[in-house]
This record gives structure tokens, C-alpha cells and sequence, in this order.
């Protein structure tokens, strides 16, 4: 029987000896060596193109050992989603993943795990997720029934999970890296927050000269849509303070994790 592959993303993105692992949905205890023979392929590949390694990640291992179960017990091709089974996204968060990036390759009927790797690299779909420089975690599980295998790479780019200090803490640092100091009294704080639900530029206790808020997975700077809107006086940036405040996400699904922040600036 021939193998059979498919893939899908989601943006918001010598011959192994196999080991086998039970069919069972409880949390690998550790990589097999079909596993692990995927991970070092996929990073040698990448390291061939000077690409960063890809790390492994429990709770993607976990959606993806649930979805190769899957795949295992069901007749036909591979599929991404079954009947009645959560998609991608939802498997993912349901196994406690948190990411901003995430796509899944996906096989069946193979014979070996180099089979799988082979015909993954020589599919353009799938070699694109592998060789993704977005992505930096992966969960792979590779489960074998009626003497063939089934496998799936879930691949990820990992968001920290933050409490909503430490997200206020690092858009602080976005902002003095800018050269806009913090400003501390109780009630621009307390409009910062106010800020989170208010699509109004009135009633606040303070005369803030902007009010925005961003939103997305990457706390390393401003977003250059905010970075264009700073005033700026004869090309040169003004001297600002600002307030801010972490808000509530607007990403319904629980593993797909933005940050979402609410600026006063004066």
C-alpha cells in the first residue's frame, strides 16, 4: 500500500530503527526513534540552508500523537481533520500549546519513517513547513498499525505566555527603546486601562495627545504601522511619556496567543 500525505497551515503559519508507541492518547513520555529521526532530518535540512533548529515541543507532540492515533484507525488517506475531531488550532490549544504560527504535515500507509521523510521533502507543500524560517517548535509522532505507519509533524512558532505585568513590563521596554519614558501617576494608569474597552478619545482624567492600541504575537518592538504614527517635529521624534496597559486578547482560540495593548501617550 502506497503512502499517502496531505498538508495544511494556519498563519494568524541509514534506515531508522522504529520503536514503537502504544495506541494511546496519554502524553508521550519521551521521543521514539522515528521521531527522533524526523527532528534531526527536518534540522539538517534546515541547517543546510542556515536556518534556526527547530525545538521540540510537548504539547504539540501530544496534538500530533492524538491525530496520528487518529489517522491510524481510519480507512483512506491521511486527512488533517476527521469527523467529529477538533481542527488544527483547536487541537493544538486543547493540548496546551501556545503559538502565533502553527501548520501540520501529515502521512499514512508508510513503510518507514525515511519513507515519510523522503516523500515529505519531495512534496512542495510539505517541504515548505519543514524548511519554514517562521516556525521554531515542533511535536512529531510517528504510530504504526496493521504494519504501516502514520505520522504527523505539528510545527509552531512559540509565544512565552506572559501574565499581564510582564506583558506591560516588555511593552515598556518597546517604548523606551524608542526614547518614551513611562508615566507614573495613578491616573494615566488608571486611563490606560480604561483604554482596553473605550473606542472614544473623551473622558479620560488625563489630556493624552494619542491614544492606540496593538495587537500581535511579537513583543520585540513596535509594530511600524504605531512606530510611523509617533509625532515627530522636523523629522527629529518628540520627547514623550506614555502609559500603557495589557488588554484582554480579541483571539478566540486559546493557543493561538496575541498580545493586545492599550498606549496613552502625552
Amino acid at each position: 500500500m502506497g503512502l499517502t500525505n496531505q498538508h495544511e497551515a494556519h498563519m494568524y503559519r541509514p534506515l531508522p530503527i522504529l520503536c514503537l508507541i502504544a495506541l494511546t492518547s496519554a502524553a508521550p513520555a519521551q521521543q521514539t526513534i522515528a521521531e527522533r529521526y524526523l527532528l534531526q532530518t527536518a534540522n539538517q535540512h534546515r541547517a543546510a540552508l542556515h536556518l534556526g533548529p527547530l525545538t521540540w515541543d510537548p504539547a504539540l507532540a501530544l496534538a500530533a500523537q492524538r491525530h496520528a492515533i487518529r489517522i491510524s484507525r481510519e480507512p483512506g488517506p491521511a486527512e488533517h481533520q476527521y469527523r467529529g475531531e477538533p481542527d488544527l488550532l483547536s487541537r493544538a490549544a486543547q493540548a496546551g500549546a501556545h503559538f502565533s504560527n502553527i501548520s501540520e504535515n501529515v502521512a499514512g500507509n508508510g513503510n518507514s519513517p525515511a519513507e515519510i521523510e523522503l516523500a515529505w521533502m519531495n512534496s512542495p507543500v510539505h517541504r515548505a513547513n519543514i524548511l519554514d524560517p517562521q516556525l521554531n517548535t515542533v511535536g512529531i509522532a510517528v504510530v504504526q498499525s496493521r504494519s504501516l505507519l502514520s505520522a504527523v509533524e505539528d510545527f509552531g512558532r512559540n509565544v512565552p505566555v506572559l501574565t499581564p505585568n510582564g506583558v506591560e513590563a516588555s511593552a515598556q521596554q518597546i517604548l523606551l527603546s524608542h526614547g518614551i519614558q513611562p508615566e507614573l501617576s495613578a491616573d494615566a494608569r488608571q486611563d490606560a486601562r480604561r483604554a482596553c474597552n473605550s473606542q472614544t478619545t473623551t473622558g479620560y482624567l488625563t489630556q493624552p495627545t494619542l491614544i492606540f492600541q496593538w495587537e500581535g504575537p511579537d513583543l520585540n518592538d513596535l509594530p511600524k504601522t504605531v512606530a510611523s504614527s509617533l509625532p515627530r517635529s522636523q523629522g527629529k521624534s518628540v520627547t514623550h511619556t506614555a502609559a500603557l496597559a495589557a488588554c484582554p486578547s480579541t483571539r478566540p482560540t486559546g493557543g493561538f496567543t496575541t498580545y493586545r495593548i492599550a498606549v496613552l501617550l502625552y
